[in-house]
């Protein structure tokens, strides 16, 4: 396998990742000072997404490294 571009895609990823999770932690520090769960749906729904999307590019990372170590 062409190591150099196993490594470029999992930079790629990591990058992608980084960016996310830069994200993620603005959406947690959000200040909701006394609001009702109710009204924070939107605030919630996009920080499921962003979850969603770290898991999906760590599962890419995994499945990356387990077909190169075969």
């Amino acid at each position: 396998m062409n190591k150099k571009t196993i490594k470029a895609v999992s930079r790629r990823i990591l990058k992608t990742m980084m960016a996310d999770e830069k994200q993620l932690r603005m959406l947690l520090e959000t200040e909701t000072h006394g609001v009702p769960e109710r009204q924070l749906d939107g605030l919630l729904i996009k920080i499921e997404q962003q979850l969603g999307r770290i898991m999906v590019n760590q599962n890419k990372l995994i499945l990356l490294q387990d077909i190169t170590d075969q």
